[in-house]
């Protein structure tokens, strides 16, 4: 669901000489433990680089850079079965309501608008658990998308209702009807 990328820069501003700032064995090696032993809560570790880059020149002074960079995947397992699990049986709940009379439209609109009300009231307790990111993640989308599947019973709803009522429209009523109850 999120991936990021972690990068930690260290920097030596002694002599160029002295650095220990390189890509010795010994680094590769505390690199495979880091890797295999570094464990952050709710992400998996994906990969690991250890870089360095000598010779970094400011104004003179001759510093040397050696940076770990971290490809961090977001633990999914909790989000499917805490998060998407539960908007999903909300959702069918929801458009449980096609398989009723389409003269019932009271009955229709208030599972659906019910359901609707549930998918909100759900997105603020689950708001605290997801983070505050400037970009949609796919989490993100499957919330937002997830209220445009909630809204699509109630249109429904109203437009075969309306329809019901006049003859011209039967077939076509009909057709709406078989192919919300099919999808």
């Amino acid at each position: 669901f999120d991936r990021q990328k972690i990068i930690i820069r260290l920097v030596d501003s002694d002599l160029f000489e002295d650095v220990y700032l390189a890509p010795y064995q010994s680094n590769y090696v505390l690199l495979n433990y880091t890797k295999e032993n570094l464990k952050i809560p709710g992400w998996n570790l994906i990969d690991v680089k250890f870089n360095t880059g000598n010779n970094f020149d400011i104004g003179g002074l001759v510093l040397n850079e050696a940076s770990i960079e971290l490809d961090i995947e977001r633990q999914s397992f909790y989000y499917i079965f805490k998060i998407i699990f539960p908007i999903t049986l909300i959702l069918l709940i929801c458009w449980s309501s096609v398989w009723l009379d389409p003269r019932e439209v009271e009955s229709k609109l208030t599972i659906s608008i019910v359901c609707l009300l549930s998918l909100i009231a759900y997105n603020f307790v689950i708001d605290n658990e997801l983070p505050k990111l400037e970009y949609l993640t796919i989490m993100d989308w499957i919330i937002l998308s997830s209220y445009l599947f909630a809204s699509a019973p109630n249109m429904l709803a109203i437009i075969t209702f309306q329809m019901s009522k006049n003859n011209k429209y039967k077939k076509l009523n009909k057709k709406i009807d078989q192919i919300s109850k099919r999808y």
